[in-house]
């Protein structure tokens, strides 16, 4: 506009005064709407030339308050058969873990029907990892159980296993994961084993009736150790064999193997002793609901995180109210030993509990765990939840309370401290919504 009138002055010098006298209150217009423009909420101007039922209200805040307790739930689903984990791991915070397992042995093959002398008897099994220190002393221990394992029996983390028998206790040799372990056992356990070869047709009598699984420890004498197997359909060998060795009045010899094969059911147990940790870094606060400046996130279904949101119900109410960002930002504890950047787990996932207090993982996880993403960000030194679904799903009320617990993936090996509540920085939630 400036422009224009220059050059129509220009143009007409003789009515330059005249111009400048008819131009002067429009530029004072100009000038007075933009000092209250620059006064103003730009989020806000023109709001009075509408009805408010025109208008999309975009509101964000992240003073709804997070409280973070440390939980721990004994009774939580083994769920993951696809690994068998064996052995223990200490950490000065969180104490000593043991992991132990029950697998089913299935039968590959019909029996050779011939009397029978046993030669030999080998248990062979294929870490797919193994952690610790290898060079020291450890013991693998054996036992028969009687329950019978199937899929839709539930069997819980801390659940003892129920052993029948025991079948001896074996020093293990160094062992290197991809590297068969394989281990010489007493010959009375074949002869365990072949007691009664009447039960191996059909097949599935022997795990049904007669030899319904199989008992998995290792204990370590000073160093602990722990070891990984890999039960998943995509292995190419099966992760654990019994084979026993004879032959016959002829002298022929012969082998038949018991195999945890993937479609064998097994459960792992996982025991937690939180008295052996660092007396200046253990746990104080566990299932007390107490809000400390610090949580504790342990793998191997140890304690775990929960977070409550209840500031969130006061939204509860608005009907038109869409969700634009929901983020949970938890800033973690590195003490430079311990808890270091590179060491940190890679992915931490949320759920949550309906109303009949069943674990569900979070919308967000199931609809794309890359948008969940769970992840650490060393710039905030922060793991980062996307939570948007959840909060909408909650708002909408199709999920029953603002809660969530993190968790770990089975494979995970790493824990995680977390600063809390009233901690600087703690936990905290970012929440963007739009009235509409």
């Amino acid at each position: 506009m400036t422009s224009s009138f220059w050059n129509q002055r220009n143009r007409n010098r003789s009515n330059a005064r005249s111009g400048l006298l008819k131009t002067l209150p429009l530029f004072l217009i100009l000038l007075t709407a933009l000092v209250v423009s620059c006064s103003q909420d730009p989020t806000k101007i023109g709001l009075g030339l509408l009805p408010d039922s025109d208008f999309i209200e975009i509101k964000s805040t992240d003073t709804i308050g997070v409280r973070a307790y440390t939980m721990y739930n004994d009774h939580s689903l083994s769920t993951d058969s696809t690994t068998m984990i064996a052995g223990s791991v200490y950490d000065d915070y969180f104490g000593s873990t043991y992991c132990d397992f029950v697998t089913q042995l299935r039968l590959m093959t019909a029996w050779s029907e011939v009397d029978f002398e046993i030669d030999s008897v080998l248990l062979s099994f294929l870490p797919s990892k193994v952690t610790g220190d290898t060079t020291a002393i450890h013991y693998l221990r054996l036992c028969e159980t009687g329950t019978l394992l199937t899929d839709t029996t539930d069997f819980y983390s801390g659940q003892d296993p129920d052993t029948i028998m025991y079948l001896g206790e074996y020093e293990l040799p160094v062992m290197r994961a991809g590297s068969y372990c394989t281990i010489k056992l007493h010959n009375w356990v074949g002869e365990h084993l072949l007691r009664d070869t009447t039960m191996f047709y059909p097949a599935s009598e022997f795990y049904r009736d007669y030899f319904r699984g199989l008992y998995f420890s290792i204990k370590s004498v000073t160093e602990p150790i722990l070891v990984e197997m890999d039960a998943s359909k995509d292995v190419l060998y099966d992760p654990l064999a019994i084979t026993v060795y004879y032959h016959d009045p002829s002298e022929i010899s012969y082998n038949y193997s018991f195999v945890a094969t993937h479609r064998a059911v097994n459960y792992n147990r996982f025991t937690h002793d939180r008295t052996t940790a660092d007396p200046e870094k253990q746990i104080l606060h566990v299932n007390d609901l107490v809000a400390d400046t610090a949580v504790y996130l342990q793998t191997y279904q140890g304690v775990y995180v929960k977070l409550d949101l209840p500031s969130l119900e006061a939204f509860r109410s608005d009907q038109n109210l869409g969700v634009n960002k929901a983020r949970i930002i938890a800033p973690v504890h590195l003490d430079g030993e311990t808890y270091v950047d590179d060491d940190l787990p890679a992915h931490i996932y949320l759920r949550y509990r309906d109303s009949e207090d069943r674990e569900l993982a979070i919308p967000d996880l199931i609809h794309d765990v890359s948008f969940m993403d769970g992840t650490y960000h060393s710039d905030s030194e922060s793991y980062y939840f996307n939570i948007t679904t959840f909060v909408q799903q909650y708002l909408q009320g199709e999920i029953d309370n603002p809660s969530l617990e993190m968790f770990f993936p089975l494979s995970a090996t790493q824990n995680v401290i977390f600063k809390a509540n009233t901690n600087v920085p703690a936990i905290r939630f970012e929440f963007a919504y739009t009235i509409f």
